[in-house]
């Protein structure tokens, strides 16, 4: 027996050694990879893009520019002798801001001058780590979806990463500044960055569950009333156009805006990936969104005509009819996928009910109850809605 479960024990810690020898080896093979495909990288390809990230991110700003740029050419090597003269606190400031964004040097400049704005406010150890960690888990997923998808173009990772630098709101050392600041205050207590990074992503995502749980229905009403309409390019154009219309608010608004661009933009990527010179190339790309807002729009056009055209169909097929009319328009309209004007009537006036609901529940912080009074509200409103429909039928028959 003692033998028996000793070999067994011996057996189990081999494969335990062999097993962390192979991840070691794959982790070790990543890293030459990645180490490879940056030594293959043209430095002045890097100081071009670089040079190019400073003139979108500053603009007219001459100086500013001028210090981004003056960054892009001393960024392989941190010059600590130029910045002795001002302080080993715009040192350390600056150190860091090169380690975070070794990928994105135009960025750089910026994080320097919020680092030492902070610094400033909070002291010298005013949680320089603790903001790197909240600003890392503002871009993260949009840093890593450009990493999965341009693992191996620098250049396309730059777009990318300029793209993620455009869509965060102004005033990017704050994260998403009702929510983000309602979660700070509630891990401020926590003095470590790790614990206070997991407690914010935690906060954040509470609220944001709630919040997709009050307005999800919104986005599923216009998802179903999509569904019929051809292939699934044309239903995703169709449901943004009636979330849009609607005021609904996106499940996930943010990923989801950012999913459905960069689904656009691969899209135009890959019909435009011939062109080798690089203003060609964003000539075609621009041209291929173009096109797409025509569609779009061409199927705001139809959604007016479709019906028109089933009631012209009818009233030749039933001439004198009325009753025969109707139905053959409604069959007409489920076949061909039009958005019918009485539904939509309805739904609107169902959504200008839900908005008087949403307006006077506002008040109750607690969501359970917030709830509780948005249902009683639409009750109240259904009911007022019954009786104004028998008044009015009693009405006709006097």
């Amino acid at each position: 027996m003692g033998k028996g479960s000793s070999g067994a024990r011996w057996a189990l810690l081999l494969l335990a050694g062999v097993l962390l020898a192979t991840v070691a080896a794959t982790a070790s093979a990543a890293e030459e990879d990645a180490a490879a495909a940056v030594e293959d990288r043209d430095p002045k390809e890097d100081q071009r893009w670089c040079r190019r990230g400073c003139r979108w991110q500053y603009g007219q700003d001459e100086r500013r520019r001028r210090e981004c740029e003056r960054d892009c050419r001393r960024h392989d090597a941190v010059v600590v002798d130029e910045e002795t003269s001002v302080g080993a606190r715009d040192v350390s400031c600056r150190s860091m801001c090169l380690r975070r964004y070794e990928d994105q040097p135009w960025r750089v400049q910026e994080c320097t001058t919020q680092c030492r704005r902070r610094r400033e406010q909070q002291g010298d150890d005013g949680g320089v780590e603790e903001e790197g960690a909240v600003d890392a888990y503002n871009c993260l997923k949009c840093r890593e979806r450009c990493e999965r998808r341009h693992a191996g173009d620098w250049q396309e990772k730059q777009r990318c990463l300029m793209e993620c630098r455009r869509r965060e709101p102004q005033g990017a050392d704050e994260v998403d500044s009702s929510r983000g600041d309602r979660c700070q205050r509630k891990c401020q207590g926590y003095s470590d960055w790790p614990t206070k990074l997991r407690c914010m992503e935690q906060c954040q995502r509470e609220r944001q569950d709630k919040e997709e749980a009050e307005d999800s229905y919104c986005s599923d009403r216009c998802q179903q009333r999509c569904q019929r309409r051809g292939d699934r390019e044309a239903q995703r154009r169709c449901a943004r156009r009636c979330e849009r219309q609607e005021g609904c608010r996106r499940r996930d608004s943010d990923a989801t805006a950012v999913e459905d661009d960069d689904d656009d933009n691969d899209r135009c990527s890959q019909r435009c990936q011939h062109h080798r010179d690089y203003d060609k190339k964003q000539q075609c790309m621009r041209e291929c969104r173009r096109r797409d807002a025509a569609d779009t729009t061409a199927d705001e056009v139809d959604d007016g005509s479709c019906g028109d055209r089933c009631e012209t169909r009818c009233q030749q097929r039933h001439a004198g009819d009325r009753e025969a009319q109707q139905r053959c328009a409604r069959r007409c309209e489920r076949q061909e996928g039009c958005r019918r004007r009485d539904a939509v009537g309805e739904e609107v006036e169902v959504e200008e009910g839900n908005h008087h609901c949403r307006q006077e529940c506002q008040q109750h912080r607690d969501y359970e109850r917030r709830q509780q009074c948005m249902r009683e509200c639409r009750r109240r409103r259904r009911r007022g809605s019954s009786w104004e429909t028998v008044a009015g039928a009693v009405l006709q028959v006097v």
